[in-house]
C-alpha cells in the first residue's frame, strides 16, 4: 500500500464505551461500524495532533454495522477511494489486502494480509474474509487492496480463531452510502429487513411490518440513562469547560488534555474512581528543590509522586463520594484538580529542571511560555 499514513483520512473515534476507527468518505463524513458508535448519538474523532472534535452520528446498520458519522468540521486528509462495483466483483481469494486502523489504542497503524474468501457466509451474510490481523480498535476502519481502493469495512474478528477476521463487502458499504445521500432526518436506523430508514421508534416497521422488538431498535433512539458515576464525572468536567463527548475514552474512562497537560481519568476497583496527570520528566538538577516541592502539603487534597522518572499529580474519590451531601464539593475539586494540572507542568519544568512528558502538548507548553504564564496566578 502506497500511501503517507499521516496524510489518511482514518481516524480513531471515542465514546463512553470504547474506542474503534473509521474513514473518511467526504471531508465532513466518515463511516464505521455501528457496534463502534451506537448506542451514542454523538461521538469523539481524534486528529493527528491529538484535538478532538465533536462527530454526529447520522445512519446506522445495525444487522451491517455499519454507521455515518458528521463531523462538526471539514477535514483535508487523503480519501481513500472505494472500489466500484466492478472492481469489487472482480476480486479473489490470495490478493494482498491491508487492514488500516487503531489496533488497541495505538497509533495508527497497517497490518497486511490477503483475502481467503470474497463472500465467505456468516450468520446469513456475506463477508470478506482475510488471514490480517484484526484486533479490538481496528472496527470500523478500511480494508484497502494492493492498489489502494477500499474493498471492505473491518467489522469483526472470531475470538476462539486466531488469523481469521471479517470485512463487510464493499457493493454494501456502496449501498448503505448511497442511501445516506438522499437522507433529510437528522438521524435514522436501516430496517434489517427491508433497508427503509426508520427515523422513530416503532415496535414495527412501517414499511415491511417486521417485528423490530427482537433487533431493540428503541435503544438506538433512547439511549440508557448515564450510571450516576458517569454523570457526576462529566458533571465536573462540564463545570471546568471541558466538553464531556470530547473527554470520553471508554467505559468509566476518560481522557483529555488541559492546556498542555494530559489528563486521565478511570476507575481502578469498584470503589475508587482516579485522577491522574502524568505532568513531567524529573531532571538531573535542582533535585531537592523539587523533591520538597513535591513533598509539601500545599497541594492537597492532589498529591505529587514519582514513578519511572514521571512526576504525576493525583486525586482519588472513593465512590461514595458521588452520592453524598459532599457531592458538589467533590465536583469543585475536579475542577480545580483540571486547571492546577495544566499550571504545574509549567513549574516543574521553568522552574526545576523537568522536561516535558511524552503526552505533553508542546504546542501549548509553548504557548503559555511565550506569554509568561507558568505560575499558577
Amino acid at each position: 500500500m502506497s500511501v503517507d499514513l499521516e496524510q489518511l483520512g482514518v481516524f480513531q473515534l471515542f465514546t463512553g464505551s470504547g474506542t474503534g476507527s473509521g474513514f473518511l468518505i467526504s471531508p465532513r463524513l466518515l463511516v464505521t461500524n455501528c457496534h463502534v458508535v451506537a448506542p451514542y448519538r454523538k461521538v469523539a474523532v481524534e486528529l493527528r495532533d491529538k484535538r478532538r472534535i465533536v462527530g454526529e452520528v447520522r445512519r446506522i446498520h445495525p444487522r451491517r454495522d455499519l454507521a455515518i458519522v458528521e463531523l462538526a468540521q471539514a477535514l483535508d486528509e487523503q480519501i481513500v477511494p472505494l472500489a466500484s462495483l466492478d472492481e469489487l466483483q472482480a476480486l479473489k481469494a490470495q490478493q494482498p489486502l491491508h487492514i488500516v486502523g487503531f489496533p488497541v489504542g495505538l497509533p495508527l497503524s497497517v497490518t497486511e494480509g490477503v483475502i481467503s474468501n470474497v463472500s465467505q457466509l456468516l450468520d446469513g451474510q456475506q463477508f470478506v474474509q482475510t488471514d490480517a490481523a484484526i484486533n479490538p480498535g481496528n472496527s470500523g476502519g478500511p480494508m484497502i487492496d494492493e492498489h489502494n481502493r477500499i474493498v471492505a469495512v473491518t467489522t469483526c474478528k472470531l475470538t476462539a480463531v486466531d488469523m481469521v477476521g471479517f470485512g463487510i463487502p464493499g457493493a454494501d458499504v456502496h449501498n448503505f452510502i448511497e442511501g445516506f445521500a438522499g437522507q433529510q432526518a437528522a438521524f435514522g436506523v436501516v430496517c434489517p429487513s427491508c433497508e427503509v430508514l426508520l427515523e422513530t421508534s416503532e415496535r414495527f416497521c412501517g414499511s415491511c411490518g417486521d417485528d423490530l422488538e427482537p433487533v431493540e431498535i428503541a435503544a438506538y433512539f433512547e439511549p440508557p440513562k448515564d450510571h450516576p458515576l458517569v454523570t457526576f464525572v462529566e458533571g465536573a468536567l462540564a463545570r471546568a469547560s471541558i466538553d464531556p463527548i470530547l473527554a470520553r475514552h471508554g467505559a468509566y474512562n476518560w481522557s483529555f488534555h488541559s492546556g498542555s497537560a494530559p489528563i486521565k481519568i478511570w476507575c481502578c476497583c469498584s470503589e475508587h474512581v482516579c485522577f491522574a496527570s502524568p505532568l513531567a520528566q524529573a531532571g538531573k538538577q535542582r533535585l531537592g528543590e523539587l523533591f520538597r516541592f513535591m513533598l509539601s502539603d500545599e497541594h492537597a487534597p492532589f498529591a505529587l509522586d514519582l514513578a519511572d522518572n514521571r512526576i504525576q499529580l493525583n486525586l482519588t474519590f472513593h465512590i461514595s463520594d458521588v452520592f453524598s451531601s459532599s457531592h458538589d464539593e467533590a465536583s469543585a475539586w475536579i475542577a480545580r484538580f483540571v486547571t492546577t494540572a495544566d499550571a504545574y507542568d509549567n513549574v516543574l519544568i521553568e522552574k526545576y529542571g523537568c522536561t516535558p512528558g511524552p503526552e505533553t502538548q508542546l504546542a501549548f507548553l509553548k504557548a503559555s511560555a511565550r506569554r509568561g504564564n507558568g505560575g499558577l496566578g
